[in-house]
């Protein structure tokens, strides 16, 4: 019986992000460094950002990393974190047979949520992870306004 009720027709209307997806990888699928998931040699550090009353903070992974070849810059609320995780060649008679771990040089931008004190920022590495705290200033501060709910 329900072979006599009319399908609806379906138009598929094109998925913009599975395209270009599909586009990043037809790009990566022939350079010659591919392995993988990733390009060898590329490290991009993971970062959490989160916020209280008085200030950002940002923690980003940074293992094997010296803080010497860590820069931190801000510009117009825009915090950068640059750096490079150099390669550990060992000459020798060893022949590898799987080599996993990332490096290269990286560069993180995140664009604050609110004004930040330049005088009082503060940046602190330890066991490869980098913290920098971030001070509000005080008229960011008084710029949020509470909504009743009624």
């Amino acid at each position: 019986m329900l072979d006599l009720i009319p399908k609806k027709r379906q138009i598929r209307q094109p998925d913009i992000f599975r395209e270009m997806e599909n586009m990043f990888r037809y790009f990566w699928h022939d350079f010659p460094v591919w392995e993988g998931n990733e390009v060898a040699g590329t490290f991009s550090p993971d970062l959490d950002v989160s916020e209280t009353d008085k200030a950002i903070e940002i923690r980003a992974e940074l293992p094997g990393l010296d803080k010497k070849n860590i820069d931190i810059s801000l510009d117009r609320n825009l915090l950068t974190v640059r750096g490079e995780k150099r390669q550990e060649k060992e000459e020798g008679d060893k022949r590898y047979h799987l080599i996993e771990r990332s490096w290269g040089s990286f560069v993180r931008s995140i664009r604050l949520p609110a004004e930040v004190d330049e005088k009082k920022l503060e940046a602190t590495f330890k066991d490869g992870v980098l913290k920098v705290v971030l001070p509000k200033t005080e008229e960011s501060r008084k710029k949020v306004t509470h909504i009743a709910v009624h």
